[in-house]
């Protein structure tokens, strides 16, 4: 059914989530997961980017775990940049089927300061791959 799934992590509960759908939906279709982070040094400068990066680092290694102890054939990476362009490079690499992310805004300047939800400018990038994104939030994941 599914050949690959990437998920986004970025940290947060809800990034938690979207790789905890995506490791399910891995284990029920027996595609590969591939997890991905990113780090923009510029948006980390106020909070510590060492700190912030081992955080990542070790919060990934537990993820990584989990998918392993479930059989999932699973590889994760640690890109430097923001989301968006964490994404799209991932995408045109990997070429998945599925696309699994928690529920973020890109960087633009939109109504109270956020810009557009990431998933809907990612439809707009793939319009006609095929590929289906799942958009995890903390009450569950929509598709």
């Amino acid at each position: 059914m599914f050949g690959k799934i990437l998920a986004y992590f970025d940290g947060s509960p809800i990034g938690r989530r979207a790789v905890r759908v995506a490791t399910y939906l891995s284990g029920i279709t027996g595609a590969k997961l591939i997890i991905i982070a990113s780090i923009n040094p510029v948006d980390e400068l106020d909070t510590g980017f060492v700190e912030y990066e081992e955080s990542i680092e070790d919060s990934l290694k537990h993820l990584m775990e989990d998918a392993k102890e479930s059989g999932i054939d699973v590889e994760s990476r640690i890109l430097f940049g923001i989301p968006e362009d964490a994404l799209v490079k991932s995408i045109d690499a990997e070429d998945p089927d599925v696309v699994v992310l928690p529920l973020m805004y890109t960087s633009g300047r939109g109504f109270f300061g956020r810009g557009e939800p990431l998933h809907s400018r990612l439809l707009k990038i793939y319009p006609d791959r095929g590929i289906s994104f799942v958009v995890a939030t903390l009450e569950g994941a929509k598709v």
